[in-house]
């Protein structure tokens, strides 16, 4: 028997590893993952501007990068999350991981001892419940309705569990619910992280891909303390094969996960980062993302 560490599922289980082998299967259309359509991937466009980036950049594409990762990409960032979340912050609140997923792990790593409580949405991804429990987390549900996860009942579970340090949520297109999370709520959830001293987590991996309502501004965006994490990704809008995601929060706080993110992999795929940089200068993605969202619909 070998002596694995704590942080081991003890079962050895790989639910979302049997999910994307499933969905791999042509024979099978699978809805128990978020894998986006293959024909929607911009192939052609990205071999273009893989092919420029080679020609104008390709040295430095091809050699190690800044754990924050490419300036240029954070710049794309920050211009659109302005424009798109009404979320104001510059390229050193940013930091480019592989995957919002390793944006869970970092913010876990980060915030999370063993024995400390969490909030979720009840029910809420199981990708980051594994995550959170594998750094030691006791789980608090807060109960939702068809407008997401209910505040009131967020501020009843804070007065039960004052010492919670991080509250996960998926306030666009929930998942699994596919609920959404309007303004009020949402202002009204960074008052309390700030009132209460705790964390948020906003994680938007689906926000962009609306064919229906009007769209929503994010938590991160009434955020005046500090205390909301806001993370997203472009495996949804353009492909997940790229495995590039990004994380905006309080520059103690993302200084700090950049050092963790050091010791996790040095820095997130150089050349990726140079390739979608050099899209978003060459193609407009918002038609991009209004074709995505036209198929999905």
């Amino acid at each position: 028997m070998f002596k694995y560490s704590k942080r081991v599922p003890k079962d050895g289980s790989d639910a979302v590893g049997e999910i994307l082998k499933a969905a791999a299967d042509p024979k099978i259309i699978s809805f128990a993952g978020g894998l986006p359509a293959p024909e929607l991937f911009p192939v052609a466009e990205m071999k273009k501007a893989t092919d420029d980036v080679y020609d104008e950049n390709g040295k430095e594409a091809l050699q190690y990068g800044s754990a924050k990762g490419v300036l240029k990409l954070r710049k794309t960032i920050a211009k659109r999350m302005l424009d798109r979340e009404g979320i104001k912050t510059d390229p050193d609140h940013i930091m480019v991981s592989t995957g919002s997923e390793q944006v869970i792990d970092l913010v876990g790593k980060a915030f999370i001892d063993s024995g400390d409580t969490v909030f979720v949405e009840q029910p809420t991804y199981l990708c980051a419940i594994d995550v959170f429990k594998s750094y030691g987390a006791k789980f608090v549900s807060v109960p939702m309705d068809d407008d997401g996860m209910r505040t009131d009942a967020l501020e009843e579970a804070l007065k039960e569990h004052p010492e919670v340090k991080l509250l996960y949520t998926v306030p666009n297109f929930q998942n699994p619910t596919g609920r959404t999370m309007p303004a009020d709520r949402r202002e009204a959830l960074a008052k309390l992280a700030e009132k209460y001293d705790f964390m948020v987590l906003e994680d938007n991996p689906y926000g962009d891909i609306r064919f229906a309502g009007e769209h929503v501004p994010s938590v991160k965006s009434f955020d005046k303390s500090g205390h909301v994490i806001y993370m997203s990704t472009f495996s949804k809008i353009l492909a997940p094969g790229l495995r590039l995601g990004w994380a905006i929060a309080d520059l103690d706080v993302i200084n700090k996960l950049t050092v963790l993110k050091q010791s996790a992999d040095l820095h997130s795929d150089n050349l990726a980062q140079y390739i979608v940089a050099k899209f978003f200068e060459e193609n407009d993605i918002e038609k991009h993302i209004e074709k995505i969202s036209q198929l999905y619909g």
